[in-house]
């Protein structure tokens, strides 16, 4: 697992042009596809040696991206695991949105940082308070936060695309008469009611699965 720590300053110079979290920024302004330590450098206009004063290598600062999402995430204060999920959901969502770009770099290093596990570890332990198993509290712990990113994601993208949605050709939709019918209520253009109904069918069914095994 790639190191998320930030280097000492008494160990290693620290110019004061640049900041981690000013290099963590600019990483996700470039995106997963095209980030490289050179590219970060002469975006900010510092040597390279500058950077690697501050990450060690390009796979340290894909990790410091990917856990600065759940380092945002604020952990429900609540006992009752269906509203604890509802809430963590939401929690991740909104530091994800925080951060444009942030969920590729996650799915990329996946939930294997110091406080996505922190964040895991939290969930895990409502859980299992409340009787779930093992599998079962990883697998729903897992489930909502991947809804969270996954709609983030989904959201992003859309809006990228959105001046292409208005050239569509509508002759198309004709052959497709239940995609219309699922878009009168707004799906795909209301992104926050496609979370909420996602993560409601989610934890219906965990609740669902948890009742047959009481």
């Amino acid at each position: 697992m790639a190191s998320t720590n930030i280097p000492s300053p008494s160990k290693r110079g620290r110019p004061a042009n640049i900041t981690v979290e000013k290099i963590v920024a600019c990483a996700l302004d470039i995106g997963l596809g095209d980030v490289s330590m050179h590219k970060v450098a002469k975006a900010l206009g510092v040597s390279a040696t500058a950077l690697y004063r501050h990450v060690e290598n390009k796979e340290a600062l894909i990790a410091l991206c990917t856990d600065l999402v759940s380092q945002r995430v604020e952990l429900p204060q609540t006992s009752n695991w269906e509203a604890y999920l509802y809430a963590l959901a939401r929690a991740y969502r909104t530091a994800a949105l925080s951060l444009p770009g942030s969920v590729e770099f996650l799915r990329y290093v996946g939930f294997h940082t110091p406080h996505a596990l922190k964040v895991f570890d939290h969930a895990l332990g409502v859980l299992r308070e409340a009787g779930f198993a093992p599998d079962a509290a990883f697998m729903a712990t897992a489930g909502v936060v991947s809804h969270a990113t996954d709609m983030v994601l989904h959201q992003e993208l859309a809006e990228r695309k959105a001046a292409d949605m208005a050239n569509i050709d509508l002759s198309l939709l004709e052959q497709t008469p239940n995609v219309i019918w699922s878009m009168q209520s707004g799906v795909g253009f209301d992104h926050e009611q496609n979370f909420e109904v996602g993560l409601q069918i989610i934890i219906e069914g965990i609740r669902t699965v948890n009742n047959r095994k009481d």
